[in-house]
């Protein structure tokens, strides 16, 4: 067991996370009755609330497993890692903001759609339920992010791109990534109304690509960490997931179309191989008796990991 599963590290994580996945998604689906909502059962409420927890389980055991606490150290090394230039941490606070007032304002400008408004109603004004949703949110937001960016791109990218190039390893992790929804979004739980799961597992992949490139060029889980957190917190605040527009996806779908040509500009301008102006990030560069020392070297670990 231990030989296949340090073969295939990110193959196992995937594996396991999306079987726990189904295996909750299942358990609150045979719980509820027809026309039943998650909220009415307290029991299937907690379990599927805590399911969010299962990749970031999965990927410390795995790391424990087959590297014990230097490889715990390495999965986290990356939040010590603060200190880039500003420019990142604008990036961080600004990028689903500006994909998305992209999208709409496109919608708009080619008389597509009407303008949806700044913000969602209530938000800064009347009764601010946007803004308590929001604040009551944030905690569990934050958690989420913590877990997604240590298990997917952590774990699963700088694994893949000791083998693999980045853009590659993106577009697998990107795939599992978006596949990790897929139950929530075909039992329409946990995830929003009226999103096309075609259209959100693109999206999927292309966030990715954004955080790998990201990740790649600066080597930090704190950028990486804010990106994901402004990731889950615009959408409350942009009146633009189809529930606010009778189901209409258009809007939704425009913030998709901006990120897939962020994701394509990226590729393009840093070069699929390294996404980066330098070396990938490999999962080996926080290991240091796994260090290379020459290029044979590096032949050899990449031959041997991920």
């Amino acid at each position: 067991m231990r030989t296949l599963i340090a073969k295939h590290p990110v193959l196992s994580f995937v594996l396991a996370t999306l079987a726990y996945q189904f295996l909750v998604v299942g358990f609150v689906w045979w719980r509820l009755p027809e026309g039943g909502h998650m909220h009415d059962d307290e029991a299937a409420h907690t379990v599927f609330r805590l399911r969010v927890f299962g990749p970031l389980v999965f990927a410390v055991a795995f790391t424990a497993y087959l590297e014990g606490r230097a490889g715990l150290r390495n999965l986290f090394s990356g939040y010590l890692k603060w200190r880039v230039p500003g420019r990142w941490y604008v990036l961080a606070l600004t990028w689903k903001f500006l994909y998305t007032y992209l999208g709409i304002v496109s919608l708009f400008l080619l008389g597509l759609r009407a303008w949806p408004g700044f913000v969602v109603h209530d938000f800064f004004e009347g009764t601010f339920v946007g803004l308590r949703n929001l604040a009551i949110s944030l905690p569990f937001i934050i958690g989420i992010a913590l877990v997604e960016e240590t298990a997917w791109m952590k774990y699963c990218v700088t694994r893949m791109q000791e083998r693999y190039t980045a853009f590659t390893s993106c577009l697998l992790v990107g795939l599992s990534w978006g596949l990790w929804y897929l139950p929530m979004l075909l039992v329409g739980e946990g995830t929003p109304d009226g999103y096309l799961w075609p259209v959100f597992l693109v999206s999927m992949v292309c966030l990715t690509i954004l955080l790998g490139w990201t990740y790649n060029m600066t080597r930090s889980g704190v950028v990486l960490l804010i990106m994901q957190i402004v990731s889950n917190c615009a959408f409350f605040v942009i009146p633009v997931l189809p529930g606010w527009h009778g189901l209409d996806s258009a809007y939704v779908n425009s913030f998709v179309a901006f990120n897939f040509i962020s994701a394509v500009v990226l590729v393009l301008v840093y070069g699929g191989k390294e996404l980066g102006k330098g070396p990938r990030a490999r999962w080996s560069e926080g290991m240091p008796d796994q260090a290379p020392s020459s290029q044979d070297d590096v032949a050899v670990r990449e031959s041997s990991l991920a």
